[in-house]
This record gives C-alpha cells, structure tokens and sequence, in this order.
C-alpha cells in the first residue's frame, strides 16, 4: 500500500474517495445504502472493499481499522426492506427547493443527519482513528442543537476539534484545481490528540490592488466576534465573510480567483425550442411563468450570449464566465442559447457529466446505475472533489509531520 488507509462510509458518488485518493490515501474500505453508489464504487475503485449495507446497523469491528475515516453525514437514508426495496438514494441537506419554475419551499430535514452523524462516533470509538474527517451544509452547524454536544463527545474521545467554512470555488493546491461552482459549506476534522493539527486555514488565490497576487484571509463579520459565536456561515450575497488582504497594514478586501463554468459546458449536447414545451411529457406542457420570466431577464442582461437560469427561490440568472451556482440533485439549471424570439430558445438541463465537471469529477470517473436520476444525486450530493483533495493532504502532511505547500499564493490572474 502507498500511503494512510483511509475508510469512507456515506461513499455516494465517491467524491470524498476520489479527492482523498488524489491527495495520496489508500482507500481501502467504502460503504453506501445504495446499490448504485456501491456499483459506482466498484467501478472506479478496483482495490476498495465496497459494501452495501445501512450504515445505522453497521458493526463497526467487522470493517477495517484504517488511519483516517472520511465520511460526511446524510439526511435521507433508508436501508432496504426484505431485500427487495429500492433504498432512497443517499443525500445531504437540501438547501434549496428541489422543484422547478414552481419554485415550492423545502425546509432542510435534519432526522437522518443526527442519527448518522453519530455514526461517526460509534466508529471511532472501535478504531480511535488518526483523523475523522468530513463536510456537510451550514445549517448542519448553524441550525442542529445538539452540534456543540457532538463537538464536545470527540473531545471526549481526545481527538482536537476543528470546524472550518468552505467555498469549492476557492479551494485549491498543487495538482488541485478548484471548482467551478459556488458552494458554501462546512468541514470537520476531528484528529488524536499529540499528532500535529491540520492546517486547515483557507488561502485561496486573490491579486491585492496593491499588493499583487496573495493568499486572501478570511474575515467574518462582527457578529462573529462575540465570545462562544462559531466562525461558520456563507461567502457571498449574505457576506457572512470575505477575503482581505494578508499584508500588514494593508488588510484590504479581494475577491479570489476563481473558474468559470463555459469551458466546461458540453457544446455538443442540443437542447429543444422552449416553445415547443419541457422534455419528457405525454402531452404539451409550456415552462411556467417564473421560467420564462427568468429568460427574458437574461436575453436583456446578457444581450444574445447563452445563460443559465437558475429554478430556484430568490434566484434569476447567471454568466457562464463565472462559476456555476450549487449543483444539488435536482434540475436547477436550465442552459439558454438564445434563439430570433423567446419562443426559439434553445434551452435544457445540464447533463451529468457537466454537473460532475462543477464537482471536479475527473471525465474519466463512472456513475453507475442506468437511471439519469440516480447519477445526478450521486453528483450532486458528492463532497466536490477538489475540497476532498484539499482536506486530504492537509490531513495526510499533519500525520507525516510536513508543512502542506501553498501553490495558491503563486496562482495569477
């Protein structure tokens, strides 16, 4: 074997495995409710045991004991019934509505997140892993009454506590690259007590007005400065933080360098004429009213450049020279290639292989299952690739007893 074992329980879509197998981790050890994320599994990673099982049920002395489990928390698992059932496919907090041009509410569920966060413990507390390490949505530290409870078990396990927010847009490394998508969210580590803390500090690639190219600094805003108030929440609209300057006497605020979306939209994959109805229908049925009210905004802003229209509460359009907004599992992102009239619009969803490409998915990587819907939620309630990656050889340079390098301090505009 090269390099730390590493187990990944909720494996999914496998992005956690592959970012950690990039970052120099053998994995050796991968579990999933679901048949497809076990088959997805298997099919990338030849040298992984895969098992299918539910993971509330899993006796954790029957599975490998490796250096560092990974493994982010769910909020919809059911395990199969008789043997017969189809298990909902595994998923994290949905942040947003999971409809289309309807635009239904959809309040975040937590039930099987709490239950399956405390597996995590129950592993450890069979393996005393080196490193328990794993990511989920804001609220999931924001909104769970019992986290700081949680939090407070892994001290008691003797493992250092550390809770970071996190952009896959700004994370990146040597042989990293970061993802063309905005996603906020949070990453825990949990490492033994003695070893050397992961540097966990994020440093993504900003050019300072005056001072050239830097490593931006988070800096959160003053509600965050209260006593016993965790530094977790959003980077963007909300501007819960920002990035300023490192340089002394500077601190100015920069915005990181990040990638767009356009180069890796699929050009070749057509569309149909909005006017001739959504996809997939028995009978006629015209986009709805938020739908097309979203497009014409975007045939005016962006004056005949394709677009995306984002089905989503509280959102319009956006550029493909920016990075995409939140890949989750349903079809929140409608491409527009703008046509002579409204109505000759060429407009569809992006394909899978595009959403794994906002995750940092390699082209090369398999989601099993024949099912379009099964690979999309794999996609897109995998821990984008990148961040994996990031979090890995943070994780693997402290159990070495290295300094991780910083490329992204050489990263120009």
């Amino acid at each position: 074997m090269n390099g730390p074992t590493s187990t990944h329980l909720f494996s999914g879509g496998c992005g956690d495995l592959r970012g950690y197998v990039d970052a120099g981790f053998t994995a050796t050890f991968a579990a999933n409710h679901d048949a497809d994320a076990v088959s997805t599994v298997r099919a990338n990673f030849a040298d992984v045991r895969a098992k299918r099982c539910d993971i509330n049920n899993l006796d954790f002395r029957n599975i490998p004991r490796t250096a560092i489990l990974a493994a982010s928390p769910i909020c919809t698992e059911i395990s199969p019934a008789g043997g017969n059932a189809t298990p909902q496919q595994q998923g994290q907090f949905e942040e947003e509505a999971d409809g289309d041009e309807d635009e239904r509410a959809a309040e975040p569920e937590f039930a099987r997140t709490r239950a399956t966060a405390w597996d995590l413990i129950r592993a450890d507390e069979v393996h005393d892993y080196d490193a328990v390490c794993g990511e989920n949505v804001i609220d999931f530290a924001t909104r769970w009454r019992l986290f700081d409870a949680w939090l407070n078990v892994w001290d008691a396990l003797g493992k250092n506590v550390q809770v970071v927010a996190v952009n896959s847009a700004h994370v990146r490394g040597k042989d990293n690259e970061s993802a063309p998508q905005i996603r906020n969210r949070v990453v825990f580590c949990f490492s033994k007590k003695g070893l050397p803390l992961p540097d966990l500090r994020i440093r993504p690639a900003c050019i300072c007005p005056e001072c050239g190219p830097v490593g931006g600094v988070q800096r959160w805003g003053k509600r965050f400065d209260q006593a016993g108030v965790r530094k977790v929440g959003n980077y963007g609209a909300r501007q819960q933080y920002q990035y300023v300057c490192p340089t002394p006497r500077c601190h100015v605020p920069v915005q990181p360098i990040v990638r767009s979306i356009r180069e890796h939209v699929d050009w070749s994959a057509r569309g149909r004429r909005l006017g001739d109805g959504r996809p997939h229908r028995k009978v006629f049925e015209a986009y709805g009213p938020a739908t097309t009210r979203k497009i014409r905004i975007g045939l005016e802003r962006f004056e005949g450049e394709p677009f995306i229209a984002i089905l989503r509460n509280n959102c319009t359009v956006q550029s493909l020279d920016a990075p995409v907004s939140t890949i989750a599992t349903g079809n929140h992102h409608l491409l527009v290639r703008p046509g002579a009239r409204l109505e000759d619009c060429e407009v569809r969803q992006l394909t899978v292989r595009e959403r794994a490409r906002a995750q940092r998915f390699p082209d090369t990587h398999i989601f099993a299952g024949d099912a379009e819907t099964s690979q999309k939620r794999q996609v897109g309630n995998a821990v984008p690739v990148n961040v994996a990656h990031w979090l890995g050889s943070r994780v693997r340079a402290a159990l070495d007893g290295t300094v991780p390098a910083e490329p992204e301090l050489a990263v120009a505009a």
